[in-house]
Protein backbone atom coordinates (compact mmCIF):
# COMPACT_ATOMS: atom_id res chain seq x y z
CA UNK A 1 0.00 0.00 0.00
CA UNK A 2 3.06 2.28 0.80
CA UNK A 3 4.65 1.80 -2.78
CA UNK A 4 1.42 2.52 -3.97
CA UNK A 5 0.76 5.76 -2.67
CA UNK A 6 4.38 6.77 -3.18
CA UNK A 7 4.24 6.12 -7.15
CA UNK A 8 0.82 8.15 -7.24
CA UNK A 9 2.49 11.19 -5.26
CA UNK A 10 5.11 11.11 -8.09
CA UNK A 11 2.68 10.83 -10.93
CA UNK A 12 1.36 14.22 -9.55
CA UNK A 13 4.60 15.83 -9.04
CA UNK A 14 5.31 14.72 -12.02
CA UNK A 15 1.96 16.02 -13.98
CA UNK A 16 2.52 19.48 -11.72
CA UNK A 17 5.76 20.19 -13.28
CA UNK A 18 5.39 18.87 -16.51
CA UNK A 19 7.23 21.90 -18.10
CA UNK A 20 10.85 20.97 -16.29
CA UNK A 21 10.55 17.06 -17.11
CA UNK A 22 9.88 18.60 -20.70
CA UNK A 23 12.72 20.44 -20.77
CA UNK A 24 14.87 17.76 -18.96
CA UNK A 25 13.91 15.05 -21.54
CA UNK A 26 14.79 17.98 -24.43
CA UNK A 27 18.58 18.28 -22.86
CA UNK A 28 18.94 14.98 -22.38
CA UNK A 29 18.53 14.44 -26.00
CA UNK A 30 20.20 17.05 -27.17
CA UNK A 31 23.26 15.36 -25.11
CA UNK A 32 22.49 12.08 -26.93
CA UNK A 33 23.20 13.48 -30.01
CA UNK A 34 26.69 13.37 -31.18
CA UNK A 35 28.33 16.28 -30.84
CA UNK A 36 30.36 16.91 -34.14
CA UNK A 37 26.95 15.70 -35.85
CA UNK A 38 26.63 19.23 -37.16
CA UNK A 39 29.58 19.58 -38.90
CA UNK A 40 28.69 16.79 -41.66
CA UNK A 41 26.84 19.55 -43.83
CA UNK A 42 29.18 21.43 -46.14
CA UNK A 43 29.26 24.86 -47.99
CA UNK A 44 29.90 24.89 -51.68
CA UNK A 45 33.68 25.39 -51.82
CA UNK A 46 34.45 24.26 -48.58
CA UNK A 47 37.63 22.35 -47.47
CA UNK A 48 37.01 19.00 -46.47
CA UNK A 49 39.38 16.49 -45.51
CA UNK A 50 40.63 12.97 -46.57
CA UNK A 51 38.95 10.45 -44.13
CA UNK A 52 35.76 12.45 -43.20
CA UNK A 53 32.51 9.84 -43.25
CA UNK A 54 28.80 10.84 -43.61
CA UNK A 55 29.06 14.10 -45.41
CA UNK A 56 26.16 16.04 -47.10
CA UNK A 57 27.24 17.26 -50.37
CA UNK A 58 24.36 17.77 -51.83
CA UNK A 59 24.53 22.12 -51.30
CA UNK A 60 27.92 22.02 -52.85
CA UNK A 61 26.83 19.88 -55.87
CA UNK A 62 24.55 22.06 -56.32
CA UNK A 63 22.97 19.80 -59.06
CA UNK A 64 25.73 18.16 -60.51
CA UNK A 65 27.01 14.44 -60.63
CA UNK A 66 30.45 14.78 -62.16
CA UNK A 67 33.13 16.30 -60.03
CA UNK A 68 36.59 16.90 -61.99
CA UNK A 69 40.08 17.19 -61.05
CA UNK A 70 42.99 18.66 -62.44
CA UNK A 71 47.21 18.60 -60.67
CA UNK A 72 48.12 22.43 -59.17
CA UNK A 73 49.11 24.71 -62.45
CA UNK A 74 46.69 23.74 -64.73
CA UNK A 75 43.44 25.30 -65.36
CA UNK A 76 40.13 24.09 -66.28
CA UNK A 77 40.10 24.65 -70.30
CA UNK A 78 42.36 21.57 -70.35
CA UNK A 79 41.87 18.05 -69.81
CA UNK A 80 40.97 17.38 -65.97
CA UNK A 81 43.64 14.66 -64.41
CA UNK A 82 40.55 12.67 -62.76
CA UNK A 83 36.64 12.86 -63.01
CA UNK A 84 34.59 11.29 -60.68
CA UNK A 85 30.85 9.79 -60.91
CA UNK A 86 29.24 10.65 -57.74
CA UNK A 87 26.72 7.97 -57.41
CA UNK A 88 24.54 7.16 -54.42
CA UNK A 89 23.42 9.16 -51.43
CA UNK A 90 25.14 12.73 -51.16
CA UNK A 91 23.78 13.41 -48.13
CA UNK A 92 26.18 11.01 -46.47
CA UNK A 93 29.19 10.64 -48.57
CA UNK A 94 32.42 9.62 -47.90
CA UNK A 95 35.63 11.47 -48.36
CA UNK A 96 37.54 7.76 -48.62
CA UNK A 97 41.83 7.92 -48.76
CA UNK A 98 41.51 5.31 -51.12
CA UNK A 99 39.29 7.69 -53.89
CA UNK A 100 40.98 11.23 -52.80
CA UNK A 101 44.61 10.29 -51.47
CA UNK A 102 47.04 12.10 -54.22
CA UNK A 103 44.16 14.18 -55.35
CA UNK A 104 43.94 16.99 -52.87
CA UNK A 105 43.34 20.65 -53.86
CA UNK A 106 39.78 21.96 -55.85
CA UNK A 107 37.15 20.13 -57.19
CA UNK A 108 35.28 21.58 -59.99
CA UNK A 109 31.93 20.45 -61.43
CA UNK A 110 32.36 18.74 -64.49
CA UNK A 111 28.76 17.89 -66.16
CA UNK A 112 27.51 21.30 -65.31
CA UNK A 113 28.80 24.77 -66.70
CA UNK A 114 30.49 26.76 -65.65
CA UNK A 115 33.02 25.06 -63.90
CA UNK A 116 32.95 25.82 -60.07
CA UNK A 117 34.62 24.85 -57.39
CA UNK A 118 32.72 22.00 -55.49
CA UNK A 119 35.38 21.49 -52.76
CA UNK A 120 38.39 21.76 -51.51
CA UNK A 121 39.88 18.47 -50.60
CA UNK A 122 42.97 18.28 -47.66
CA UNK A 123 44.98 16.09 -46.13
CA UNK A 124 44.51 16.11 -42.40
CA UNK A 125 47.15 17.13 -40.37
CA UNK A 126 48.05 17.86 -36.53
CA UNK A 127 50.86 18.77 -34.47
CA UNK A 128 50.50 18.71 -30.60
CA UNK A 129 53.49 20.34 -28.38
CA UNK A 130 53.87 21.32 -24.91
CA UNK A 131 54.93 24.92 -24.91
CA UNK A 132 57.02 27.04 -22.30
CA UNK A 133 55.64 30.06 -21.96
CA UNK A 134 58.18 31.84 -20.64
CA UNK A 135 61.14 30.75 -23.58
CA UNK A 136 58.35 30.79 -26.21
CA UNK A 137 59.65 27.35 -26.92
CA UNK A 138 58.60 23.83 -27.58
CA UNK A 139 59.42 21.91 -24.17
CA UNK A 140 58.21 18.73 -25.27
CA UNK A 141 60.33 15.85 -23.60
CA UNK A 142 62.18 18.07 -21.85
CA UNK A 143 62.90 18.45 -17.56
CA UNK A 144 62.00 22.04 -16.93
CA UNK A 145 61.89 23.73 -13.42
CA UNK A 146 58.83 23.29 -11.44
CA UNK A 147 57.64 27.51 -11.44
CA UNK A 148 58.30 26.95 -15.06
CA UNK A 149 54.77 28.00 -16.50
CA UNK A 150 53.76 25.53 -19.56
CA UNK A 151 50.62 25.11 -21.46
CA UNK A 152 50.00 22.85 -24.71
CA UNK A 153 49.78 23.83 -28.36
CA UNK A 154 48.07 22.04 -31.36
CA UNK A 155 48.81 23.57 -34.87
CA UNK A 156 46.69 21.93 -37.55
CA UNK A 157 44.61 22.63 -40.78
CA UNK A 158 41.69 20.91 -39.09
CA UNK A 159 40.27 24.20 -37.62
CA UNK A 160 38.26 25.12 -41.10
CA UNK A 161 35.53 22.77 -40.46
CA UNK A 162 34.61 25.18 -37.31
CA UNK A 163 34.09 27.86 -39.52
CA UNK A 164 30.27 28.68 -40.60
CA UNK A 165 30.99 29.92 -43.75
CA UNK A 166 31.86 26.44 -44.82
CA UNK A 167 30.11 24.06 -42.07
CA UNK A 168 26.59 26.22 -42.11
CA UNK A 169 24.95 23.60 -38.99
CA UNK A 170 28.61 24.54 -37.18
CA UNK A 171 26.99 25.83 -32.95
CA UNK A 172 29.35 26.29 -30.17
CA UNK A 173 29.04 23.13 -28.73
CA UNK A 174 30.93 21.53 -31.93
CA UNK A 175 34.22 19.82 -30.79
CA UNK A 176 36.30 16.99 -32.42
CA UNK A 177 39.80 17.55 -30.24
CA UNK A 178 40.63 15.94 -26.87
CA UNK A 179 43.47 16.37 -24.63
CA UNK A 180 43.82 14.18 -21.43
CA UNK A 181 46.46 15.32 -19.02
CA UNK A 182 48.07 12.60 -16.90
CA UNK A 183 50.35 12.86 -13.56
CA UNK A 184 53.19 11.07 -12.40
CA UNK A 185 51.53 9.11 -10.29
CA UNK A 186 48.71 7.75 -13.35
CA UNK A 187 45.75 10.67 -12.07
CA UNK A 188 44.29 12.05 -14.44
CA UNK A 189 43.13 15.55 -14.05
CA UNK A 190 40.17 17.67 -14.65
CA UNK A 191 41.00 20.48 -13.05
CA UNK A 192 43.98 22.92 -12.39
CA UNK A 193 44.86 25.07 -9.02
CA UNK A 194 46.15 28.39 -9.91
CA UNK A 195 47.20 28.43 -6.11
CA UNK A 196 46.95 25.92 -2.72
CA UNK A 197 43.87 24.76 -1.74
CA UNK A 198 42.01 26.92 0.14
CA UNK A 199 44.26 29.98 -0.54
CA UNK A 200 41.85 33.48 -1.26
CA UNK A 201 43.45 33.96 -4.25
CA UNK A 202 43.26 30.72 -5.56
CA UNK A 203 41.00 30.01 -8.51
CA UNK A 204 40.03 26.18 -9.39
CA UNK A 205 40.21 26.23 -13.90
CA UNK A 206 38.68 23.38 -15.55
CA UNK A 207 41.72 21.55 -17.78
CA UNK A 208 41.11 22.12 -21.66
CA UNK A 209 40.38 18.33 -22.56
CA UNK A 210 37.56 19.86 -25.06
CA UNK A 211 39.29 22.08 -26.77
CA UNK A 212 37.55 24.62 -29.37
CA UNK A 213 40.58 24.88 -32.42
CA UNK A 214 38.73 27.72 -34.48
CA UNK A 215 42.82 28.84 -35.20
CA UNK A 216 46.04 27.40 -35.92
CA UNK A 217 47.97 27.29 -33.12
CA UNK A 218 45.62 26.99 -30.82
CA UNK A 219 47.28 27.62 -26.93
CA UNK A 220 45.56 26.13 -23.98
CA UNK A 221 44.66 29.76 -23.06
CA UNK A 222 45.19 29.01 -18.71
CA UNK A 223 47.99 26.78 -19.09
CA UNK A 224 49.93 30.19 -17.76
CA UNK A 225 47.85 30.52 -14.55
CA UNK A 226 48.56 26.52 -13.54
CA UNK A 227 50.58 26.37 -10.52
CA UNK A 228 52.73 23.46 -10.17
CA UNK A 229 53.78 24.16 -6.35
CA UNK A 230 50.33 24.21 -5.34
CA UNK A 231 49.49 22.33 -2.10
CA UNK A 232 46.03 20.99 -0.59
CA UNK A 233 44.59 21.12 2.39
CA UNK A 234 46.83 18.37 4.42
CA UNK A 235 50.02 20.72 2.64
CA UNK A 236 50.87 17.47 0.18
CA UNK A 237 51.82 18.80 -3.21
CA UNK A 238 48.72 18.45 -5.26
CA UNK A 239 51.83 18.57 -8.34
CA UNK A 240 54.39 16.36 -7.31
CA UNK A 241 57.69 16.07 -9.22
CA UNK A 242 58.07 13.89 -11.89
CA UNK A 243 57.07 13.48 -15.67
CA UNK A 244 53.73 14.42 -16.79
CA UNK A 245 51.89 13.02 -19.90
CA UNK A 246 50.08 14.70 -22.48
CA UNK A 247 47.76 12.93 -25.40
CA UNK A 248 45.52 14.49 -27.97
CA UNK A 249 43.35 13.06 -30.57
CA UNK A 250 40.72 14.10 -32.83
CA UNK A 251 37.68 12.53 -34.73
CA UNK A 252 36.19 15.00 -37.21
CA UNK A 253 33.18 12.88 -38.83
CA UNK A 254 34.55 9.80 -37.44
CA UNK A 255 38.07 9.74 -39.32
CA UNK A 256 39.52 7.64 -36.76
CA UNK A 257 37.28 4.83 -38.65
CA UNK A 258 39.78 5.23 -41.63
CA UNK A 259 43.08 5.94 -40.35
CA UNK A 260 42.69 4.35 -36.92
CA UNK A 261 45.67 5.72 -34.36
CA UNK A 262 47.86 7.76 -36.97
CA UNK A 263 50.03 10.10 -35.12
CA UNK A 264 49.79 13.70 -36.22
CA UNK A 265 46.55 12.36 -38.08
CA UNK A 266 44.44 11.20 -35.57
CA UNK A 267 46.47 11.44 -32.08
CA UNK A 268 49.32 12.70 -31.12
CA UNK A 269 51.06 10.01 -29.11
CA UNK A 270 52.19 10.42 -25.91
CA UNK A 271 53.55 13.76 -25.19
CA UNK A 272 55.97 14.18 -22.01
CA UNK A 273 57.47 17.30 -19.75
CA UNK A 274 59.07 16.32 -16.64
CA UNK A 275 58.83 19.03 -13.42
CA UNK A 276 61.97 19.52 -11.28
CA UNK A 277 63.23 21.19 -8.17
CA UNK A 278 63.94 25.12 -9.10
CA UNK A 279 67.62 25.95 -8.52
CA UNK A 280 68.20 27.57 -5.76
CA UNK A 281 69.40 31.51 -6.91
CA UNK A 282 72.50 33.08 -5.87
CA UNK A 283 72.65 35.62 -3.04
CA UNK A 284 73.58 39.11 -4.39
CA UNK A 285 75.63 39.47 -0.96
CA UNK A 286 77.81 36.94 -2.10
CA UNK A 287 78.68 38.09 -5.20
CA UNK A 288 79.59 41.68 -4.01
CA UNK A 289 81.92 40.34 -1.32
CA UNK A 290 83.44 38.20 -3.44
CA UNK A 291 84.40 41.58 -5.94
CA UNK A 292 84.94 43.66 -2.86
CA UNK A 293 87.59 40.91 -1.53
CA UNK A 294 89.04 40.38 -5.02
CA UNK A 295 89.52 44.15 -5.68
CA UNK A 296 91.24 44.80 -1.91
CA UNK A 297 93.58 41.88 -2.83
CA UNK A 298 94.24 43.57 -6.09
CA UNK A 299 94.99 47.10 -4.58
CA UNK A 300 97.20 45.60 -2.07
CA UNK A 301 99.41 43.95 -4.72
CA UNK A 302 99.28 46.86 -6.85
CA UNK A 303 100.60 49.06 -3.30
CA UNK A 304 102.87 46.64 -2.36
CA UNK A 305 104.55 46.81 -5.57
CA UNK A 306 104.36 50.45 -5.82
CA UNK A 307 106.43 50.45 -2.44
CA UNK A 308 109.36 48.79 -3.49
CA UNK A 309 109.45 50.98 -6.42
CA UNK A 310 109.20 54.22 -4.65
CA UNK A 311 109.32 54.78 -1.32
CA UNK A 312 108.80 58.58 -2.19
CA UNK A 313 106.33 58.70 -4.20
CA UNK A 314 103.95 56.50 -1.90
CA UNK A 315 104.60 57.22 1.37
CA UNK A 316 101.37 59.12 2.49
CA UNK A 317 101.93 63.01 3.99
CA UNK A 318 102.70 63.12 7.56
CA UNK A 319 100.47 65.63 8.79
CA UNK A 320 102.30 68.60 10.92
CA UNK A 321 101.96 68.62 14.85
CA UNK A 322 103.41 71.17 17.53
CA UNK A 323 104.96 69.84 20.30
CA UNK A 324 106.62 71.71 23.86
CA UNK A 325 109.45 71.11 26.09
CA UNK A 326 108.81 70.57 29.91
CA UNK A 327 109.97 74.10 31.64
CA UNK A 328 112.74 73.81 34.40
CA UNK A 329 111.26 73.31 38.18
CA UNK A 330 112.91 76.13 39.64
CA UNK A 331 110.77 78.24 36.96
CA UNK A 332 107.43 76.18 37.84
CA UNK A 333 108.08 76.88 41.83
CA UNK A 334 108.31 80.83 40.97
CA UNK A 335 105.19 80.81 38.87
CA UNK A 336 103.46 79.11 41.47
CA UNK A 337 104.66 81.43 44.09
CA UNK A 338 103.90 84.10 42.02
CA UNK A 339 100.34 83.32 41.40
CA UNK A 340 99.94 82.62 45.65
CA UNK A 341 101.04 86.54 46.23
CA UNK A 342 98.78 87.71 43.64
CA UNK A 343 95.73 86.12 44.87
CA UNK A 344 96.95 87.38 48.60
CA UNK A 345 97.06 90.88 47.62
CA UNK A 346 93.60 90.16 45.62
CA UNK A 347 91.25 89.58 48.84
CA UNK A 348 93.80 92.33 51.20
CA UNK A 349 92.42 94.83 49.05
CA UNK A 350 88.69 93.64 48.76
CA UNK A 351 88.80 93.40 52.82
Amino acid sequence: MNVIIFIIRVLKLLLMNYRLVLCVVLLIGITAVPVSARLTKIASGAPIYIGEAGLDISSALNGCHQIAWWPAGNDTGTPPGKILEIQGDTYYYNISPDIFSGYEGKWYSWDKKPNVVVFDVVKPEFTFRIWDLDEDRDATGQSVPRSTRITYRIDTNLYHALNSLYRPDVNPLDFFFEVRLTGPNGKDFTNIYSGSAGALDTVILKFDTKPDVKTSPYIWKDGGSWNHTARSGDGSPLYPLGTYTFTASQNLNNMRDYYHDTVNVTTSGPKTVTFIADQPTTEPSAIVTTQVTTSTTAAATTMKTAVVTSATSTAPTKKQTWTSTPLPASITILAFGAVCLLFSLHRRNKT
